[in-house]
């Protein structure tokens, strides 16, 4: 069950809203163990037989974790290591045994059939076990299973931490229903809702042509190749960032915040920048619990260097059980590290606006080749797409370098679909091209949906300065708003697609 599907809308959130506050005029304990029921059968509708794994996981985490509560300080560490070590070998044995394999036997890898939001949940409870080592509270086994299971952020996060959730859960206030929490939270859903349907799903068949087209072996323009990867990358922030927008807005109505998983990364003007905002649950999981243990920044320039690559890595490996994505990862350390170089030399300047254009052309550039990674199914695909970009790529039959044919894209959107196909090949077009424009003008002109709705809980990074003169307000006008987008949006929930991170 996905939260563009029409039985979750019309039947499975209702319900489980209803549920939870019913329970909760018995007590908070019947509030919790009703949503955490919820949350498992939310889990169970993919596959029924695979919700015995986060059962699992959830029962023998929580016995490692009163273990290390009983144990002596110094024997902490070495538990909740030996603990977040297990929870790897599980992940790794489902998303990773078969790569490992291939590699070993020197054949293609299978995909694997990793189960539903195992990589997430893994993250969630690793990071539980060595934060309780070093902190230790009790806690009961009814609201760490709600917390582990939560639906909104049980499939693609964010990434949560006890301090944030699993607190909450402690206040009394919390389970009695606040209506102008429902009204936002409900908002916020459609905003994130309309993010995956209206711009991100659009953007998947133009994408889909061309990378297909070139692992199929067939000749692809440097303007389909540049055209496709630039979609995909605001095809991936609008459904992933969408995805979060969502688990914010479904967490609101049970009086609950959560993480802001985003903060409008795509208009950085630096790659450090860029990861500040992008992800940012997994981005501070990798700092806290790889960079800032192999070092951090302490050991000078060269040492952090190689903590930076390494930890990129493994956040690329996270990703995936596949070589694209241990390049993408080594990719952005290495940005990362030539970006940490140059505010070395340059030194604090103030930013001006030609800096920051530049900067934030740079930025994004870097960013999309590198989604040329993230997209593609194997290196030569990839690689394929970097030859296509550079030039050395034609909508004939053959191959070679012509300018004039591969960047005209500065006419697309004025050409007739007949002569745009002539000019850049049958896998891009002009549709495609007034597509891609329109969602990177929705990207950097239209306010993010946090920044509309002014919610910052949870997260220490503030995108904006100021409260929006169109903010959202609880009134008869964003009301309006709110119903004619779902009414658009409802109208498109025929055409069902998963989210990028599904099944991740």
């Amino acid at each position: 069950m996905l939260f563009n599907s029409q039985e979750f809308i019309l039947i499975f959130l209702p319900l489980a809203v209803i549920a939870h506050f019913a329970a909760a005029r018995r007590s908070t304990l019947a509030a919790v163990v009703t949503t955490t029921l919820s949350s498992l059968i939310f889990y169970a509708w993919w596959k029924p037989p695979f919700v015995l794994l986060p059962i699992s996981s959830i029962l023998l985490n929580f016995w490692l974790a009163r273990v290390i509560i009983a144990s002596e300080p110094q024997r902490r560490r070495s538990l909740a290591i030996a603990g977040a070590a297990a929870n790897l070998l599980v992940l790794g044995y489902f998303k990773y045994s078969d790569f490992v394999l291939a590699i070993i036997e020197q054949r293609a890898p299978v995909a694997p059939d990793v189960p539903l939001a195992l990589s997430f949940t893994t993250f969630v409870q690793v990071a539980f076990l060595l934060e309780l080592s070093r902190q230790p509270e009790q806690f009961a086994l009814p609201k760490y299973a709600m917390f582990v299971s939560f639906f909104p952020h049980l499939i693609a996060g964010p990434i949560v931490r006890w301090s944030e959730l699993g607190h909450q859960l402690d206040d009394n206030k919390r389970y009695r229903v606040d209506w102008d929490n429902i009204a936002r939270g409900l908002a916020i859903f459609c905003f994130g809702l309309g993010k995956k349907i209206l711009i991100a799903d659009p953007l998947a068949p133009l994408v889909a042509r061309v990378f297909d087209a070139m692992a199929a072996g067939h000749p692809v323009t440097a303007v389909g190749a540049w055209g496709a990867s630039i979609a995909y990358s605001l095809q991936l922030y609008f459904d992933f960032s969408g995805y979060s927008d969502m688990a914010v807005g479904l967490a609101l109505l049970f009086n609950l915040y959560l993480p802001i998983n985003f903060a409008a990364p795509l208009r950085a003007t630096s790659i450090i920048d860029l990861w500040r905002r992008w992800h940012i649950s997994l981005s501070r999981f990798l700092r806290d619990f790889v960079y800032i243990p192999l070092g951090g920044a302490k050991a000078g320039p060269v040492r952090r260097s190689l903590n930076l690559l390494t930890t990129m890595v493994v956040g690329g490996l996270w990703h995936g059980a596949n070589w694209t994505f241990i390049l993408w990862g080594a990719f952005h350390g290495i940005f990362l590290i030539v970006n940490h170089a140059w505010k070395s030399v340059r030194g604090p300047r103030r930013p001006t606006v030609i800096s920051k254009s530049v900067g934030w052309l740079l930025t994004f550039l870097c960013f999309v080749v590198g989604m040329t990674l993230f997209r593609a199914a194997n290196v030569q695909t990839a690689f394929g797409m970097f030859q296509a970009m550079a030039g050395f790529g034609t909508a004939g039959a053959d191959a070679g370098f012509d300018p004039s044919l591969d960047f005209s894209l500065l006419a697309g959107g004025y050409l007739s679909e007949s002569y745009a196909r002539a000019v850049f090949g049958a896998q891009w077009s002009v549709n495609a091209s007034l597509n891609t424009a329109a969602a990177l003008a929705v990207m950097l002109l239209v306010p993010d949906t946090m920044e509309l709705f002014d919610y910052r809980n949870g997260e220490p990074h503030s995108n904006w300065r100021r409260r929006l003169l169109v903010a959202w307000r609880p009134n008869l006008a964003w009301l309006t708003v709110v119903i004619v987008l779902f009414a658009v949006i409802f109208a498109r929930l025929n055409q069902f697609t998963e989210f990028l991170y599904y099944q991740f």
